[in-house]
């Protein structure tokens, strides 16, 4: 008797356009990374660390608490963390802080490292990441990721043989394990996280805005209207608007207009279109209605921002 056929489970809508608009944010960014160190942190001690520089931390054997400092000129208090074993900190922001130990207890083992996400997708993922993002294992199981710690301590076991133990790919290996876990962890963070303020990430977690997004990522060059938008998604004009606006920040056209300008911005950066094949791959109907868009956005011609990337090595 032939055995019986299991259907496959169909994909989450939202999943999809999650990861969609991540995906098409995420290609446009350039992710370097590197480990400082790695070993352990006596009882009664702390390390401090200067800010300027995005970090990550890995807690391993026993319990911490990290201090993290507001930014130079903001306002605000130093926020204090708890961090357990095989949990995970990451600061996208440059936060100065210190991870210390209680005065008794066991070590504990840090893994700390720097990263640095450049790019236009990178400048779009900084404005929307908070201040810190702090995978808990007791959020990660509430939020449906089984074996999280079990992931993570992998993961931060494999960057140390690699530093520790370096052979040809080493440095390849370590690069994209740290892509792994930063996309892990803004994917722990969007399922565990509370609402925060408005913005393009954080409104992924809303299903009519996340498909909303994804209509605009896919297509960028298409002649977009709110009325155009409501009709694709089976939406009113003004439902739409208000929703789109009060979860991302801003309103759908102009959501667009500024993803058009980090696109065409990439596209001047790293190929040799010429000015009038990128006007028209991202959407705009001459060569002149890009240039009055781009100069707003950035403040220079779409030639000008070309030799200035040629300058800093990013062109192809």
């Amino acid at each position: 008797m032939p055995k019986r056929q299991t259907a496959a489970a169909a994909p989450d809508p939202l999943a999809t356009a999650q990861d969609e608009v991540f995906f098409q944010v995420f290609r446009l960014a350039r992710l370097h990374g590197e480990l400082l160190g790695d070993g352990p942190l006596r009882a009664g001690a702390g390390r401090r660390y200067g800010g300027g520089r995005a970090m990550f931390h890995f807690v391993r054997e026993a319990a911490c608490e990290a201090t993290v400092e507001p930014l130079p000129g903001a306002r605000g208090r130093s926020v204090r963390l708890r961090l357990q074993p095989d949990e995970l900190l990451i600061l996208p922001h440059g936060h100065a802080h210190r991870i210390a130990l209680p005065a008794r207890g066991a070590a504990a083992e840090l893994t700390s490292g720097v990263f640095a996400i450049e790019g236009v997708g990178g400048e779009a993922l900084m404005r929307a990441l908070p201040p810190t993002l702090h995978a808990r294992s007791a959020a990660c199981e509430r939020a449906g990721a089984d074996g999280a710690a079990q992931w993570l301590a992998l993961t931060f076991a494999a960057m140390r043989k690699e530093t520790r133990e370096p052979s040809i790919g080493s440095r390849i290996m370590l690069a994209r394990l740290i892509d792994m876990v930063f996309i892990w962890s803004v994917r722990h963070w969007l399922a565990s996280a509370p609402p925060g303020p408005p913005g393009w990430l954080g409104a992924l977690r809303d299903p009519l805005v996340g498909r909303a997004l994804a209509l605009l990522h896919a297509e960028p060059a298409h002649a977009w209207s709110v009325e155009a938008l409501a009709a694709r998604l089976h939406q009113s004009r003004s439902g739409l608007a208000q929703r789109f606006a009060r979860e991302v920040g801003e309103p759908p056209m102009r959501y667009l207009g500024r993803w058009r300008m980090q696109l065409a911005a990439d596209a001047l950066a790293r190929s040799h279109l010429l000015v009038a094949q990128v006007a028209e791959r991202v959407g705009y109907a001459s060569e002149a209605a890009l240039a009055r868009s781009f100069r707003r956005e950035f403040g220079m011609s779409p030639s000008q921002y070309r030799a200035s990337a040629r300058e800093r090595g990013g062109a192809v």
